[in-house]
């Protein structure tokens, strides 16, 4: 009897405990999240990066604070992110700038971009574009050549800092023209726009995000843009590829993505609401406004990409002697 009554009691307790609810699962994202952006307030990736992160937090519900983190050509931020817990509150907008470039010149990287970080998504590019000062008398590439094989090594072209995408951009031009200029780096789009309106520079290469106000201003004049076809920002601007100057396509590409090890879950979450933040119409517009051409992609094969591009760009840099500073 006394082993019966066990039996029953047992099996009561059984039923009991299959009735009661099962411990709640926590829903993502339960606290506020923060954006690491390798670059100063202001610049181009930040602008976009605000407006990304702006609607990732009404999209989410929580708070999305963007943390600028410059310095050492973005590979301080890039590392941290790298060694941040990969839980989905930390993320990383960032560019080629960090992703391909750092190992394309640098003899060592804090990190290893194809194996430390986890894909969110593409988010689009940026792109780039030969700038002169306004009353030039220069009026198109044709002419910039001509003038700079007639003076090798006299004229100027600046970037907004060694083994940046600008960097990158114009030896490719200087590559594919068959010229030598003077490479002028700068520490930032700033200062460097600023000494090209004051004619203290030559020619420069920038994003169409800092080009267009100055355009707008009467400043500066556009040459040509370094990407596959034309952009539609500046649609009478012809391409480097168009003008017989090489099959030139080159952009700063943004994506936003977390450390390795983000729990699947979390990523599909993540990258479902960036799908839909990149096709936003009134996103689009914000986009428009700065010149950044929005385009989502969900990366197949980070590592495979990663590493093909950034044994594109070491090519580039060997061959154009670009070195760490």
């Amino acid at each position: 009897m006394k082993r019966t009554a066990l039996t029953v009691a047992l099996g009561l307790l059984g039923l009991i405990g299959s009735n009661s609810p099962a411990p709640a699962q926590a829903v993502y994202p339960e606290k506020s999240l923060q954006m690491i952006v390798p670059f100063p307030p202001g610049g181009a990736s930040d602008v976009v990066a605000r407006i990304i992160g702006g609607d990732l937090e009404t999209r989410l519900g929580k708070p999305v604070i963007i943390m600028n983190r410059p310095g050492g050509g973005t590979t301080i931020a890039a590392k941290e992110v790298a060694r941040s817990e990969p839980d989905g509150y930390t993320l990383f907008f960032s560019s080629n700038s960090s992703f391909t470039l750092p190992a394309a010149v640098k003899e060592s990287v804090p990190y290893d971009a194809a194996k430390d970080f986890e894909p969110i998504g593409r988010t689009g590019k940026i792109t780039l574009a030969l700038v002169t000062y306004k009353d030039n008398p220069i009026k198109d590439v044709a002419e910039l050549v001509a003038e700079a094989k007639a003076n090798p090594d006299k004229l100027s072209l600046a970037s907004f800092g060694v083994a940046t995408v600008s960097h990158f951009a114009g030896e490719l031009f200087k590559s594919a023209a068959g010229v030598k200029m003077v490479h002028l780096p700068y520490k930032g789009s700033a200062p460097a726009m600023n000494d090209l309106i004051g004619k203290h520079i030559q020619y420069h290469v920038d994003t169409v995000i800092a080009v267009k106000p100055q355009i707008e201003a009467g400043t500066v004049k556009v040459l040509a843009v370094f990407s596959g076809k034309r952009t539609p920002f500046l649609p009478d601007v012809p391409t480097l590829a168009e003008l017989g100057y090489g099959n030139i396509d080159f952009a700063s590409w943004g994506a936003l993505v977390a450390p390795k090890g983000l729990p699947p879950a979390v990523r599909n979450k993540l990258s479902a609401t960036l799908e839909e933040i990149i096709n936003s119409p009134s996103v689009a517009e914000r986009f428009s406004k700065v010149g950044f051409e929005p385009g989502f992609a969900r990366f197949d094969d980070w590592a495979g990409a990663v590493t093909k591009e950034t044994a594109e760009m070491k090519d580039i840099a060997q061959k154009a002697g670009i070195k760490e500073e």
